[in-house]
């Protein structure tokens, strides 16, 4: 057999007794985990895609003279919406304005503070696994006395795996956490900035036949 896959096995099944010898609390545990990983990956890719600069076409987003060239790809959504929706009316295209904004904002928000969350129940899930432990471990105190070595070694085994994988999944998981709250932040900043910039925008005011207030 290929040693390559001995490895393998031998490491999946030594995953597999490990994640037995937690006991019941490992699969939640494993959910959040999971559950925490996915929308890390996802968040952080579409932080990515936001950020990414794009040629914007003046002519084709009908943007006013000297709105063209390079904008992130948020920046240019937000513009070409703006533009596809307005109504001439200064009142209405700065309600219009707040809107997309608004929406833009919930959109950076989403799912940041699920996976903050996730990363800070995940020790405690991992507690709950020590209590459970500590618990089967006096039980079989109680019942065998200290003499029976494998049956304590189950309870107690139970009770440091669960806490070590809580905290394996919670520290990489806080830091990744507000690193991406932290980015969200600025994104939210640079929006803010990029409202007020577009609705004091030369050309927009006068399509508008008037100097436009604060997004």
């Amino acid at each position: 057999m290929d040693p390559v896959l001995t490895t393998v096995a031998d490491r999946f099944w030594q995953a597999a007794d490990y994640f037995q010898a937690g006991g019941p609390v490992m699969i939640p545990l494993a959910a959040a985990s999971v559950w925490l990983w996915l929308l890390i990956f996802f968040k952080l890719k579409a932080i990515y895609d936001d950020r990414r600069q794009v040629e914007t076409d003046g002519e084709e987003l009908d943007l006013p003279k000297g709105l063209g060239g390079r904008l992130t790809k948020w920046q240019a959504g937000l513009l070409s919406d703006f533009l596809s929706q307005r109504t001439r009316s200064p009142e209405a295209d700065q309600k219009l304005l707040e809107s997309l904004r608004l929406r833009q904002s919930a959109r950076l928000e989403r799912h940041v503070g699920t996976i903050l969350v996730l990363a800070s129940i995940a020790p405690l899930i991992g507690l709950l696994g020590t209590v459970t432990g500590m618990i089967t471990t006096f039980d079989v105190i109680s019942y065998f006395g200290t003499g029976n070595a494998k049956a304590l070694s189950r309870g107690i085994s139970e009770a440091l795996i669960t806490t070590q994988t809580g905290l394996v999944v919670a520290v990489p998981g806080l830091f990744l956490g507000n690193f991406i709250r932290r980015q969200v932040d600025r994104m939210k900043m640079r929006l803010e900035r990029f409202c007020l910039s577009l609705n004091n925008a030369p050309a927009l005011a006068v399509a508008n036949d008037q100097p436009a207030a604060g997004c």
